[in-house]
C-alpha cells in the first residue's frame, strides 16, 4: 500500500488522489490543510486593525487582549509552511488546482499578459503545456496563456450529435469511438478501466460522456483521441485518453 505524503500513514487507491509524481495524498489531509491555512488567516487579518491602532493610540491597544508580535512572526511562518506545502500538493494535482486564479495571476505577472501561441497582448487563459492526462503538471513552467482565437484553432472537437470519424492512425479505436457515440447519444453512461503513466495500477471509472475530441499532442506531431465527461470517482469533469483505456462497456440504467 502507498503511503500519504503528508502524514505518512497508508492510502487506498479507490478513495485517496493519486498525484502526478506518483505519491499519494488523502482527501482528508489536503482538507485539513486548507482548514488550519484559513483558521490562521483569519487571525492575521483579525490583528491588522489593531497593529495599526498601536500606531496612533498604543495606550488604548495596551488595554486590549492584543497579541504579542512573537506570537504574530510564529503564525506567519506557520502560515508560510502551509502555503508551501499546499502549493506543492497543488503542483502534483491530477486535475486544475484551487489556486488556479493565483497561478494565472503569478504567470502574468512574469510574461505579461501575452498569448504564447500569436505574441500578441490580449486577453488570455491559462492552459497546461503538457496536459495532466500526458504527464504534466500544474508546476508554474508548465503552464502557458493562450488568446480565444489560437485556443479555437488548436483543438479541434468532434460534434456530440454525429459520429466522429478516427483518423487512420486512430483506427483501432472504431469500435471504443461507436460505443461512446452511443452512449452520449442516449445519455447513458461508460465505464471502463484507465491507468495514466503515474499510475501503478489500473482503476475503474465511471464516466458521464460529453463528448468525443481530438487534442493535438505537446511533445510530437499527431493527436490524442479523447473522451471528456463527468468521472464519478473524482467527482469532477475529467478528458480521458483513448490509448489509456480498456475494458470499455456502456452501462444500461
Amino acid at each position: 500500500m502507498p503511503y500519504c505524503t503528508v502524514c505518512k500513514i497508508e492510502t487506498e487507491f479507490e478513495y485517496d488522489i493519486a498525484l502526478s509524481n506518483g505519491d499519494y495524498i488523502h482527501y482528508s489531509c489536503i482538507i485539513t490543510l486548507q482548514m488550519r491555512k484559513h483558521e490562521i488567516e483569519t487571525v492575521l487579518q483579525k490583528q491588522k486593525p489593531q497593529l495599526i491602532l498601536s500606531l496612533f493610540a498604543p495606550t488604548e491597544v495596551a488595554e486590549q487582549n492584543v497579541m504579542p508580535a512573537s506570537e504574530i512572526e510564529d503564525l506567519r511562518a506557520k502560515l508560510a509552511k502551509l502555503k508551501s506545502v499546499l502549493t506543492a500538493v497543488y503542483d502534483q494535482l491530477p486535475c486544475w488546482p484551487p489556486d488556479w486564479d493565483e497561478r494565472k495571476r503569478q504567470v502574468i505577472r512574469q510574461n505579461g499578459s501575452v498569448c504564447s501561441h500569436c505574441k500578441r497582448e490580449k486577453d488570455v487563459y491559462l492552459l497546461h503545456d503538457i496536459t495532466v492526462f500526458e504527464g504534466g503538471t500544474n508546476e508554474l513552467d508548465n503552464l502557458v496563456l493562450i488568446c480565444a482565437a489560437c485556443h479555437a484553432s488548436m483543438y479541434r472537437e468532434g460534434d456530440i450529435f454525429r459520429t466522429i470519424t478516427p483518423n487512420p492512425s486512430q483506427s483501432e479505436f472504431k469500435e471504443q469511438v461507436a460505443e461512446i457515440q452511443s452512449a452520449i447519444n442516449n445519455h447513458q453512461k461508460i465505464m471502463f478501466d484507465y491507468k495514466k503513466p503515474s499510475d501503478r495500477r489500473w482503476t475503474t471509472r465511471v464516466v458521464v460522456p460529453d463528448r468525443l475530441l481530438n487534442i493535438p499532442n505537446s511533445r510530437e506531431s499527431g493527436e490524442t483521441l479523447c473522451v471528456e465527461g463527468f468521472c464519478e470517482l473524482r467527482q469532477d469533469t475529467r478528458v480521458f485518453s483513448l490509448d489509456r483505456m480498456k475494458e470499455l462497456e456502456v452501462i444500461e440504467d
